[in-house]
């Protein structure tokens, strides 16, 4: 398959498109892996041109034939989630890649180019003489990125919104009672009294 002036063979493809799948992006969703699997094959079968967002729709997401894509924006909106879970996986999961598939902005037509040399192999470390001791292994800590889920999340702002409400009830209640003249307090007597 020529896409880009350089020949990509349709195996080479077809073993990206296994590999992407794998990664976690594609595991946790089903519909993108569907959507990603439909464009490609309909592209590697010489179907490009009639990938619009009605087959998609009816062929690859489950939609009925009533699908309407000026009115419903569900495949628009999930082309935005297949394009960042293909920008995901090649920054975070490109081991074993040599194909980038992308998915441009503007069509649903997948477009594939073979990636810049893969990354070069580590530095051979130099093994030292016998009778010298090694240097010491210093571990580093790692940082622990703590995530909360939705649900705890709805829990601490809502917590954070009875806080509020306990501030704005306790500001009120002392605005008004400096307006209206309110009786002084045990701790205002104290301070006349001296």
């Amino acid at each position: 398959m020529s896409v880009t002036g350089e020949e990509i063979p349709a195996d080479r493809v077809v073993e990206t498109l296994e590999i992407l799948l794998r990664a976690p992006p594609f595991l946790r969703s089903p519909k993108l892996a569907r959507f990603l699997r439909f464009v490609v094959e309909e592209e590697l079968a010489g179907r490009g041109a009639t990938i619009k967002a009605y087959t998609i729709a009816t062929q690859a997401l489950g939609r009925g034939p009533d699908f309407d894509p000026s009115i419903d924006p569900s495949v628009r909106v999930e082309a935005g989630r297949l394009r960042r879970a293909l920008d995901e996986v090649y920054t975070q999961h490109a081991e074993g890649l040599q194909i980038r598939l992308v998915v441009p902005v503007g069509g649903y037509r997948p477009r594939f180019t073979v990636l810049e040399g893969a990354p070069p192999p580590p530095e051979e470390v130099p093994v030292p003489e016998p009778g010298i001791p090694l240097p010491p292994v210093v571990a580093h800590p790692r940082a622990t990125v703590v995530a909360f889920t939705p649900r705890g999340q709805a829990a601490i702002i809502a917590l954070l919104a009875a806080i509020l409400l306990v501030l704005c009830i306790d500001l009120g209640l002392t605005l008004s009672a400096r307006t209206t003249g309110a009786a002084p307090t045990p701790r205002d007597l104290a301070v006349r009294s001296r």
